[in-house]
């Protein structure tokens, strides 16, 4: 699963170009469940960017604490509650890293995936209309972790290619051709360290949060 992880904006990322330019955002180190994320998605045939509450809540959805922070790649077309949104509401969540954690002997140690190269990337997401007071709102797609992440944690973020995010945010695409994009990140490509507990809370949101333990 995913649920917590970092979004900071530099000058250098990897969305494609033809999505056009990503306004700067404040850095954020500790994203926790239910709050506001920026988000790339297609309104009206063009690119948008924002903010949206991390929870898939569809409207007819009362309860908050029923919303799905993730989505699994396996059975995102046949779920009733996703397959609208996958097939028709796709947006790329904006991110720099994402947390784990593993039980060891002291407890439970949180760690930080991240890829070395590129400071921001993108989740594949979806996202849904909430009750009319409460805004959109989405959902992190995740799927089986690779060699690397697998250490760590059985499940992973779907991290998009370059060519993977504009395929990804490309409408009218059939569920065939966009399942064959969720798929592990390479392992080879992944970095991971341990952070302190500090980031258990998510009250937490300073740099602290990433530093290496």
């Amino acid at each position: 699963m995913c649920g917590r992880y970092t979004s900071r904006f530099t000058d250098k990322h990897k969305l494609p170009a033809s999505l056009g330019p990503i306004p700067g955002f404040e850095p954020r180190y500790n994203i926790a469940p239910q709050q506001q994320a920026p988000v790339l998605r297609m309104l009206d045939g063009n690119p948008s960017f924002g903010e949206l509450r991390w929870g898939f809540q569809p409207s007819w959805l009362k309860d908050r604490n029923k919303a799905q922070i993730n989505a699994r790649a396996e059975t995102l077309f046949s779920k009733p509650m996703f397959k609208r949104s996958a097939l028709q509401r796709r947006c790329l969540v904006l991110a720099s890293g994402w947390y784990e954690w593993r039980q060891e002997q002291r407890g439970k140690q949180p760690y930080l995936f991240h890829l070395e190269a590129d400071p921001l990337f993108a989740f594949a997401g979806i996202w849904t209309s909430g009750q009319a007071d409460d805004g959109d709102n989405y959902a992190i797609i995740t799927t089986e972790a690779n060699p690397q992440a697998a250490k760590i944690h059985k499940r992973m973020p779907v991290v998009l290619t370059e060519s993977g995010c504009q395929e990804w945010l490309e409408e009218g695409r059939d569920a065939r051709s966009l399942a064959v994009l969720l798929r592990p990140y390479p392992a080879n490509d992944l970095c991971t360290y341990p952070v302190s507990t500090y980031v258990n809370s998510p009250r937490h949101t300073d740099q602290a949060c990433i530093r290496p333990l």
